[in-house]
């Protein structure tokens, strides 16, 4: 807050007698503005308070205004409300040598107003205050060094403004504070070094606002706060390094929104909240502190082009979707199912990551396939590349099974995808993309699931040469040819025996030359000895790679 120099001034100014001179400067010693506030005594005030007469301390000086000073003036009992009647302290200055307090009170009439006043650097306290205006309205103040204490406040208003207030050094406390159905907003509020603390409070039906505030690094905390039903927008806010909890938080409907948030080196906890509304974090730029989503629902929850410096557990218990598109991850995301957290997703979206960490899931136990197949607002061209992503994965985790998996899905929707391209890009294509993808889907993925099943391949191997051998056995019953021998001895042999021996050495292409076959079989034959070259090899890549990890 800007140094303020008071300078008392024996001149009449409006109503009072004497008037005090104020003198605003800047951090440094700079002037910035001087203005004059008539001078009010507490006493004065109280003696208006006591015959329920309207406060009107616009543009006054007022030194260590205390409703509990008041109380035991007047004989009463500490706990007591007292009520203030249309409250108008705009441009007020607030000076102090203990605290101004305004505990126990009850505002009534159209509006409390408190907008462009100072407070001192001692502590300000409306604790178990009572707002039963249409409007409060704080915007514009500057707080001092000292602890601003709403705890227990009441808010039963239409609006609750906060617009543009500076907080010193001192902790800001609205624990336990209800805002009813009021809508709240601290937009580009600037509070110092000391800790913001929501525990406990309740909102209801309005919309609630901390667009662009600014956190000067000390805890912020709203954990086991009840948001209602309104809106919860925290655009843009900056929220340094401070640990950043609203675990236990309740959210019955709207969003929560963090677009473009700056998140600094401290810890950011979500965790254990129950909620049906969507967390949006697009744009948001995290620090090095964690990011926890423990135990927590949600309907969605989205990091579309979010920067991940950190470790990120995403553990939910239940969200229908979370989308982490255009992102770029340096650390961990963790969404490996527990027994606390089965993790429970309906879709997930990896398109267009840049993983330059580790991504830790389950296939079977999270659903991966599924997860992703079940997109509909991606292509087959991204479906595949986030396949691709997890296959890297996996492999970096020494999940090899999974990353098998994960990359017979790569291919099959890079397959799909490029048959929808190439007729994309003419419809004649058809005549030749589709007879291409039969024979790749048929080649790689049936045969061996692209190299990544050794059990599959040989078993693919026996049904080739299985019918081959048949081929073999009726082809002389149609046409003339026959499996000739030039060996002594053997063309006893009869025609199941000759043709699945014949069949056997030619797949295998062992060459021993004791049969050779004669006429159109010999077409057939040098097909075989191709397939069997190409499928033993196949069957031997499958084999080593499983081997070898």
């Amino acid at each position: 807050m800007a140094e303020i120099k008071l300078q008392p001034l024996e001149v009449p100014f409006e109503d009072c007698s004497s008037c005090m001179e104020v003198v605003r400067t800047d951090i440094n010693g700079r002037n910035r503005r001087r203005f004059k506030l008539g001078i009010v005594k507490a006493e004065t005030i109280y003696d208006w308070i006591e015959r329920g007469e309207d406060l009107n301390l616009k543009n006054r000086y007022v030194r260590d205004f205390s409703l509990t000073e008041y109380r035991k003036r007047r004989g009463l009992a500490a706990d007591e409300t007292v009520e203030l009647l249309s409250f108008n302290a705009e441009g007020a200055y607030f000076d102090e040598y203990s605290d101004n307090d305004f505990s126990h009170s009850i505002f009534r009439g159209q509006s409390a107003f408190f907008q462009n006043a100072t407070f001192g650097d001692g502590p300000l306290s409306f604790y178990h205050a009572r707002f039963e205006t249409k409007t409060v309205d704080f915007h514009g103040c500057q707080f001092g060094a000292g602890t601003a204490n709403f705890q227990f406040a009441q808010f039963n208003t239409e609006e609750v403004n906060f617009d543009g207030v500076e907080f010193h050094s001192g902790d800001v406390q609205f624990v336990s504070t209800r805002f009813g159905d009021s809508h709240v907003s601290f937009r580009e509020v600037i509070f110092g070094p000391g800790c913001l603390d929501f525990h406990y409070s309740r909102f209801g039906k309005g919309n609630i606002t901390f667009d662009k505030a600014v956190f000067g690094g000390g805890d912020v905390t709203f954990k086991r706060v009840d948001f209602g039903e309104g809106k919860v927008d925290f655009k843009r806010v900056q929220f340094a390094d401070g640990e950043v909890d609203f675990s236990e938080a309740t959210i019955q409907s709207g969003k929560l929104n963090f677009r473009s948030a700056m998140f600094g080196r401290g810890n950011i906890l979500f965790e254990s909240i129950e909620s049906a509304s969507d967390f949006i974090f697009d744009k948001a730029e995290f620090g090095t502190g964690s990011l926890s989503f423990f135990a927590s629902s949600a309907r969605d929850i989205t990091f579309k082009l979010c920067h991940f410096n950190n470790h990120v557990d995403l553990r939910v218990t239940k969200a229908r979707r979370v989308d982490l598109s255009y992102t770029i991850v340096r650390d961990i995301i963790d969404l490996m199912p527990t027994d606390r957290c089965p993790v429970k997703l309906k879709q997930i979206d990896f398109s267009g990551m840049r993983n330059l960490g580790k991504l830790y899931l389950d296939w079977k136990t999270n659903q991966v396939k599924s997860l992703i197949l079940s997109q509909t607002d991606t292509s087959n061209r991204q479906k595949s590349e986030q396949f691709l992503i997890l296959k890297e994965s996996y492999n970096a985790t020494g999940r090899y099974a999974d990353e098998d998996r994960a990359y017979v899905w790569y291919k099959r929707m890079e397959l799909k995808a490029d048959l929808e391209y190439a007729i994309e890009r003419s419809p004649s294509n058809a005549i030749w993309a589709y007879p291409t993808a039969f024979f790749k889907w048929l080649l790689f993925d049936k045969i061996g699931l692209y190299a990544t099943a050794p059990l599959r391949v040989l078993s693919s191997v026996m049904v080739i040469y299985t019918c081959f051998s048949l081929l073999y056995m009726a082809l002389p019953l149609i046409s003339d040819t026959y499996i000739d021998t030039g060996a002594e001895g053997l063309a006893e042999l009869g025609l199941v025996a000759k043709s699945f021996y014949f069949s056997a050495i030619t797949f295998l292409t062992v060459g021993y030359g004791d049969f050779y076959p004669v006429g159109i079989m010999r077409l057939f034959a040098s097909i075989e000895g191709y397939v069997g070259v190409f499928l033993m090899g196949y069957f031997s890549v499958a084999f080593v790679r499983k081997v070898l990890r």
